[in-house]
């Protein structure tokens, strides 16, 4: 800290590092008619008047003489600090123009293969323009100085949003989601992707849209494997660890922002938070996240297939293309928005539903290979006082009929993963002595349609078709049995 304040000394300060000008300080003098001011008196008068800023002037305070300027950019706050850079505030010199300057720490630009990586990033972030990527104006990188020139997004980053909301209400986490993926749809089809998406890495404008930044940086670095895992990527190491697929595999940006999409939703991580590498690196942490239903179940069904869709552990199950994922959130907003599609907790048919006219539950038999649609269904039907039994096996379902012809009262085949074998399954159940008077259910996926031609509808069995709200499904498997009324 300066100790010999003087007002005199202050305005010698401030022209040195170049922030002010020698005729804005003349403006000051003339309008005060004296230069003998009271130092505290000054620098008031130099804030007020928009000279200065707090950040500036407290920095003048300290004696930096340098990080006031850089380039035509003047330094007017410090917006966010990282591991490797810091982002200001600043204004261009000549047109008052604010954007956002993210300049490499000094600890890292004295290392040539970071700030290398520093410049790469900007260089790769310039070719992005999209209303949902945060636009990079300027790279410059030379000497120990590297800097990056973005647009200045007023609003806050998601995560600091979240902290402050808690849980967003579905069609608004899903509206914020839609952006960010249409974001890394736009930079996937330029054969780009993130590699760091996380909360902090999401600016949620003023006007509500989500904006992505820091595009790039994580995926440019070296070799992720052995012990020289990127500490940026250190969750998608983990992941593709987990998964058994190569390091830069284009499915893992979708996985994690089927994470933010859950956390928001529900109002926690799907994964535990730790800043140790190993436990970061578990395995653990990918085969044992709480499916987002039994959390929440008031959540849309239709917005908790996208989430348990971008999630799915097994990369073949997961959305292949962030278009993919972006084409099913914006039909299941559509529906929620449309009002097709009910929370669990709001299905209320009857209180007797789920009981036969004896008052025992009936049995209700899940065909469904994916772990977080079998929780889905378990939570609708025990909901209703149905006894849900689940299997992913159609000839395992069948086994259980040739041993008992009363093993369920009702099934429900559901064709989302295993496709034309439900079918097959489906049409087995009029031919088999055993459960040819079972009642079937056959829930053909979104994208399936071609199936139905293949299936055989009668009396005791019905097909479905995806798009299909909760309640019209229940419906469906009340109508194949007797006596509950609607």
């Amino acid at each position: 800290m300066v100790t010999d304040q003087t007002a005199e000394k202050l305005a010698q300060r401030a022209l040195d590092v170049n922030i002010v000008t020698q005729e804005e300080l003349r403006g000051v003098w003339n309008v005060l008619g004296t230069q003998d001011l009271d130092y505290e008196q000054f620098k008031q008068l130099l804030v007020r008047q928009g000279l200065l800023t707090n950040f500036q002037l407290e920095r003048l305070e300290q004696g930096y003489r340098t990080g006031f300027v850089y380039g035509d950019y003047k330094v007017l706050y410090l917006v966010g600090a990282g591991t490797f850079a810091r982002v200001y505030r600043a204004a261009h010199r000549v047109t008052n123009e604010l954007f956002a300057l993210k300049v490499l720490r000094k600890s890292k630009s004295e290392i040539p293969a970071e700030s290398d990586l520093f410049r790469r990033e900007g260089e790769l972030g310039m070719q992005l323009k999209h209303p949902n990527i945060v636009a990079i104006h300027e790279v410059f990188s030379k000497g120990k100085i590297h800097y990056i020139v973005m647009d200045f997004v007023e609003g806050h980053n998601l995560r600091d949003f979240f902290r402050v909301r808690g849980k967003f209400e579905p069609l608004e986490a899903a509206r914020i989601v839609e952006g960010l993926v249409s974001g890394l749809s736009y930079a996937f089809q330029r054969g780009i992707t993130h590699r760091d998406l996380k909360m902090s890495n999401v600016i949620v404008s003023s006007d509500g849209v989500a904006k992505l930044v820091d595009f790039g940086l994580a995926g440019l670095g070296g070799d992720e494997g052995g012990e020289a895992v990127n500490p940026r990527t250190i969750d998608y190491a983990g992941l593709e660890r987990a998964t058994n697929v190569r390091k830069d595999d284009l499915r893992s940006d979708i996985f994690f922002a089927g994470c933010i999409f859950y956390q928001l939703m529900c109002g926690q991580s799907p994964m535990s938070e730790n800043r140790d590498r190993t436990k970061r690196l578990d395995k653990s942490r990918f085969l044992h996240i709480r499916p987002i239903s039994e959390i929440d179940p008031n959540l849309p069904l239709a917005l908790v297939r996208v989430v348990n869709k971008a999630m799915e552990l097994i990369p073949e199950r997961r959305y292949q293309t962030p278009g993919e994922m972006l084409a099913d959130l914006k039909l299941a907003s559509k529906r929620v928005r449309e009002n097709r599609d009910l929370p669990v907790a709001e299905l209320d048919i009857g209180p007797q539903e789920g009981h036969d006219a004896n008052g025992q539950p009936r049995k209700v038999m899940i065909v469904e290979s994916d772990t977080k649609m079998q929780n889905v269904f378990r939570e609708l039907f025990k909901k209703q006082g149905y006894r849900v039994l689940v299997t992913s096996d159609p000839d395992r379902l069948f086994q259980r009929f040739y041993e008992d012809s009363n093993f369920a009262d009702v099934v429900l085949l559901s064709s989302g993963h295993i496709g034309r074998s439900a079918v097959e399954a489906f049409n087995r159940f009029s031919e088999e002595s055993s459960t040819k008077n079972t009642p079937v259910v056959l829930l053909l996926g979104d994208k399936q349609k071609s199936l139905q031609k293949q299936a055989k509808p009668d009396e005791r069995r019905v097909v479905v078709q995806m798009p299909v709200k909760s309640k019209e499904l229940r419906q469906a498997i009340l109508q194949l049995l007797p006596t509950v009324s609607l």
